[in-house]
């Protein structure tokens, strides 16, 4: 059977496809053994398909929405316990993936985008809110959760991902067993 990912975002397709972002970033490291991906709305949709999918045990990816110490305390307040195994964090949102690999966002904004603070991205606040701010002066515009979101996704380097952001490393290993 095959294994099936639900994960917070949009599947709405005017501003673009994020699980077809989604799709090829993960297809780096899991030719072969790709999910079934249901695009799960926003945060609290996500949770809700996956607490109540019928068929098997489905993974959730969710943005964390807070620092990557607060992670054990999210996974009480939202009912995770048992499920542990099965829930992976986005820390603290999607977007400080891209902020973690800056010439990414140097070559989608053609051009170099300023004021990423020098710490690991998981550490920054608000990741979404900082790429708005740095990236509105720029000729493309300034960042757009979904239709940017789903090119910056299929430029991500999935192996640099694997080492700064413990949570994905942890699904990419789940999902090649």
């Amino acid at each position: 059977m095959k294994k099936v990912l639900i994960i917070e975002g949009t599947k709405d397709e005017s501003n673009g496809i994020l699980r077809q972002g989604f799709n090829k970033l993960l297809s780096q490291k899991l030719k072969g053994s790709m999910p079934r991906i249901i695009m799960g709305e926003g945060k609290s949709q996500a949770i809700k398909k996956f607490k109540n999918y019928r068929t098997g045990k489905p993974f959730l990816l969710i943005d964390l929405d807070k620092p990557e110490s607060q992670k054990k305390k999210e996974i009480e307040e939202k009912g995770f316990i048992q499920d542990i195994e099965y829930v992976f964090f986005m820390v603290q949102e999607m977007e400080a993936w891209f902020l973690s690999q800056p010439e990414i966002l140097n070559s989608f904004y053609n051009e170099k985008i300023g004021n990423i603070p020098e710490r690991p991205a998981k550490d920054i606040p608000n990741p979404s809110d900082l790429l708005y701010r740095i990236t509105k002066a720029t000729k493309r515009g300034k960042y757009h959760k979904v239709a940017h979101a789903v090119e910056l996704l299929q430029k991500l380097d999935a192996n640099k991902l694997i080492t700064e952001f413990v949570d994905f490393k942890k699904l990419i290993e789940i999902l090649k067993n």
